[in-house]
Order: structure tokens, then sequence, then C-alpha cells
């Protein structure tokens, strides 16, 4: 089955004057480079997205997000999770698992990293003192049991911080880009940054891909306004805990 990398992205949309200043493009590409490049989450609620819905996670409960129902018609899940990026760590995270992850589970993993770079120094069963040439951070390390195909055993992940688009006075959310959706968040950031559009500075459409379980897609939506583009960057780098 094949998964759609369409990056939605409109062309002909001007940017704000805020964002036209002579430094703003270097701000612009700084901050999109490090989106595209692993937020701590920890100490803050997240999204998950068990069973194809998203959810709040915090302490261990979730609370499932759902569309207003219609007239005389049940609730169903929310499907489009409209968000304004606050942040990312611009490194990409990694955990290693001896054997197959199981969604939901509490369970730590044996051996992980907040930088990419080198183990976190709380690990017990370090795998390796460096990542780069951790045999669990190999091709071919493990088959995947969906594909049959060589993959790492040590899984890429991708940590943002996010805030609601309908809501940004609420709290910081810590969004987890696994494996499976990480080339399509990078081809994201990259139509992005080739029309010199910041992350931070727009509303992302994040939807579920139809034909891939588990893998997300994005989308440009809106501009922020001005009002909550100061909104969204006095929380930037306050609320969340960089490695």
């Amino acid at each position: 089955m094949t998964q759609s990398t369409q990056v939605a992205i409109p062309g002909n949309i001007p940017l704000p004057a805020r964002l036209q200043t002579p430094g703003a493009a270097a701000e612009i590409a700084a901050a999109n480079a490090a989106a595209a490049g692993g937020i701590k989450i920890g100490g803050f609620p997240s999204i998950s997205i068990k069973a194809g819905k998203f959810h709040e996670k915090e302490g261990g409960e979730l609370k499932t997000y759902m569309q207003p129902a219609l007239t005389g018609q049940p609730a169903l899940p929310l499907q489009c999770l409209e968000a304004v990026i606050v942040d990312a760590n611009p490194a990409l995270t990694k955990t290693y698992y001896p054997g197959d992850y199981v969604e939901g589970s509490q369970d730590e993993p044996t051996c992980r990293s907040s930088n990419g770079i080198t183990p976190d120094a709380d690990v017990v069963a370090k795998q390796h003192d460096v990542c780069a040439t951790c045999k669990q951070n190999q091709w071919g390390s493990k088959i995947s049991k969906l594909s049959a195909k060589e993959i790492k055993a040590c899984d890429d992940q991708k940590q943002l911080a996010i805030l609601p688009a309908a809501d940004l006075s609420y709290k910081a959310l810590g969004l987890t880009i696994g494996k499976g959706s990480i080339s399509n968040w990078g081809k994201y950031i990259r139509a992005l940054d080739g029309r010199g559009i910041p992350v931070k500075e727009i509303v992302t459409n994040i939807t579920f891909d139809a034909t891939a379980t588990g893998v997300l897609q994005f989308a440009f939506n809106r501009y922020l306004t001005d009002e909550e583009s100061a909104r969204a960057r006095s929380l930037s780098g306050r609320q969340i805990a960089f490695p």
C-alpha cells in the first residue's frame, strides 16, 4: 500500500507585513531548520495518536478529542488537529526497545537519547556510547513486521510542542512524530521553507494518512494574526525543557 506524500502548501498567499522585514528571512530559515531537525517531552501533557484518533495524555489518562456533534448525530473523533508549532527540539530523539513497542505501554525504552548524539545520562542499559555508531542505530538491525524490509532497531522521533489553534491560551502540548511520519514532516517543512513561510507563524493541519496506520500528514491552514503570533511567541521556549 503506497503512502501519500503530498504536501499541501498554497503558493499564492503573501507573507504578512511582520514577516517581510530585512531580518525576517534569516529568522524564518533558522526556525524552520530547527523544526526539520528531535522538545524533550517531560513535565507537560502530550498528544497521543492511539488507534488513529487524537487524544490528550496527562498523568496516564487519555482524553479523546471530539468534533462538535451535528443535530441528531453522535459526536465523532476529531480527524484534523489544527495546531500552532510553538517549538521544536533541533535534534531527532531516539528510543530503543529490544522487542516490539506496544502502543500505550508505560514501559521505558531500554535505551534513549534526547539529543540524538549520546544516550541520556540516566539510561542504565546503554547500547553504545555514541548513537551514530551504535549497532541498534544501523539500517538492517531490525526487520519490519509490516513491510518485511530492513529498518533500524532504534527508532527516530521528532518532538514538538504545540498549541491548539482554537485556544492559544491553552497549555503547551507535546507531540511526537514517529518514524512513519518523519518523512512527511520533513517534506512539509521543506515546502514551507521553499516559500519562505515560517512554521511557527502559521496554523498547521495535522491529519491521519488513510493509507497507512499511525502515519500523520501536515498541511498549511492559515497565517496567524498579529495578536496570535505575539501570544505564540511569548510561549516559545518558556514551557519547554530542551535537552
